[in-house]
């Protein structure tokens, strides 16, 4: 199942047009899936039991065996905001062209991938283009990636007050509607960003039955056309998720609830049962996901909808001390696919697959093309799963901050490129700051600085088979000469296709 594959892009195109395309010339059959995509947020694979976890997922853990799990999976970028915008689009964050990237990295310069990438009304996602399609698009829990202007609220503001109450149901309903406009039919117990990202000190717990009740209000409305639901969650985000089962349950950040939900088994109930299988405490925010999980496949299969439903899960990024860099500790993700009828169960995919990929699978699940305009950067999984013949890719690409990398099932090659004025900086000793990676401060990019030795080396190499965790970088040893040259090939011929420049790989025009 091995070949050279390089990238199938399915136009040559940047731009989006106004109109949208056509919807299919009939009307929703039975034969299209629904499709359910949940995306989890910092989730490593301790989290889940089918990953080697000592936790209790059931349904998560049930789901992956029935269908295709990928251990080799990757988010291009390792932070929430570029990873989600590459699952919404189908294209490297470095491809953005919103106005506010645009402005910050004008065409010709280095593009800096992080927190600056969005989503936003009049540009092709997959929400859009199968809501042209005749799917009833949905979506619930984290967004992450732009929106609108909120009303300010002090962050000491008692969320009681009935006046704060009003601000904060206007700020939902802002972000809601922002959603909608983007290519949404519904949009649900939202978060704009991290619990942190709203600045109100009340706001410090994650409220899974909160997301778990918007995904069944979806679910409750639908009708006959097939849907897509992208359901993302706080959980695993700090702050601290297993500290949240005790928190309030009213709280969320369109105000405070009625009455705590009672829409997946009770949180209270999760220590016990933890207890009982002999799984550790602090391990519960595992087995809280897992039950709003478990709600929502249940009132799928209550609906009768389960059988015709296909589930893609996957975390935006990972946090084992490589959040924000180009290391499998942040890159490598959990993610597996499942469909009864529709994706052969009971596999294991070790094969290169990455979010670049999903829009694509997407597309070909729903039997519907992409306008001309969209450009993709991925390929659909479906050839993959279902052919033990199917060629595939040998290499991908990663992008975050001044970082650009390859990897090969065994080999990766990291480019740290500082652009002409941190370089300056950092010569005459003027940046004032630690030249991570990335240039927000991260702890996280603590933590990659103290589990890999070569952070600061702006060429890396590693072999994945014998150093999994990357601290031994072989970039001069002379054995591997070979190798790093054709890697960095492989890399040069990837940047290209950007037409922005990064060090010696691209110069600028």
């Amino acid at each position: 199942m091995k070949r050279r594959h390089g990238f199938i892009t399915l136009v040559l195109a940047l731009g989006v047009t106004t109109s949208l395309v056509a919807p299919a010339s009939a009307a929703a059959t039975p034969s299209r899936p629904n499709i359910l995509f949940i995306l989890t947020d910092d989730q490593n694979p301790d989290t889940l039991g089918c990953f080697g976890g000592k936790v209790l997922t059931p349904t998560l853990d049930r789901l992956c065996r029935e269908g295709v799990k990928f251990t080799r999976a990757y988010t291009s970028s390792s932070v929430c905001t570029p990873s989600r915008y590459t699952c919404m689009t189908g294209q490297y964050a470095s491809r953005c062209a919103t106005h506010r990237f645009m402005k910050a990295h004008p065409p010709g310069t280095p593009s800096n991938v992080g927190f600056n990438v969005q989503v936003e009304p009049g540009r092709w996602n997959v929400a859009q283009v199968l809501r042209a399609h005749g799917y009833r698009t949905g979506f619930v829990g984290k967004w992450h990636t732009g929106g609108p202007a909120f009303v300010p609220i002090p962050s000491d503001a008692d969320l009681h007050d009935p006046e704060v109450a009003k601000k904060l149901e206007e700020n939902q309903r802002r972000l809601c509607d922002y959603i909608r406009q983007v290519g949404f039919d519904y949009a649900a117990s939202v978060y704009r960003g991290n619990l942190a990202d709203h600045k109100l000190d009340a706001l410090i717990y994650h409220n899974m039955e909160w997301a778990t009740k918007g995904a069944l209000d979806f679910l409750n409305q639908a009708d006959d056309r097939p849907f897509f639901l992208h359901l993302c969650t706080t959980l695993q985000h700090s702050p601290a998720p297993n500290q949240s089962i005790g928190g309030d349950p009213t709280m969320t950040p369109a105000g405070h609830l009625p009455a705590p939900l009672n829409v997946q088994t009770p949180r209270a109930s999760i220590a016990a049962r933890l207890k009982q299988a002999g799984v550790a405490g602090n391990m519960g925010h595992a087995t809280w996901l897992d039950d709003g999980i478990a709600a929502v496949v249940q009132r799928l299969a209550d609906l009768g909808k389960l059988d015709n439903t296909v589930i893609l899960f996957f975390s935006d990024n990972a946090t084992l001390g490589g959040k924000g860099t180009c290391y499998d500790g942040g890159a490598r993700t959990p993610c597996f696919l499942w469909g009864k009828g529709r994706i052969p169960g009971g596999q294991v995919c070790d094969r290169l697959v990455q979010n670049i990929d999903f829009v694509p699978t997407i597309f070909e699940l729903a039997g519907v093309r992409p306008p001309a305009e969209m450009r993709i950067d991925g390929s659909s999984l479906i050839p993959l799963v279902t052919s033990s013949q199917a060629k595939w890719r040998e290499e991908l690409f990663l992008e975050i901050g001044h970082t650009r990398a390859v990897c090969t099932p065994r080999w990766k090659y990291i480019a740290l490129r500082y652009p002409s004025g941190v370089q300056q900086k950092l010569s005459d000793k003027t940046l004032g700051r630690p030249a991570y990676h990335m240039d927000v401060s991260l702890n996280l990019q603590e933590m990659a600085l103290k589990r890999h030795p070569g952070y600061w080396d702006a060429d890396q190499l590693y072999d994945l088979e014998a150093d999994p965790e990357e601290r031994v970088n072989l970039i001069r040893d002379p054995q591997h000469a070979r190798t790093v040259e054709d890697l960095r090939g492989r890399l040069k011929d990837w940047l290209v296709g950007f037409e922005r420049p990064f060090g010696e790989f691209v110069r600028p025009r």
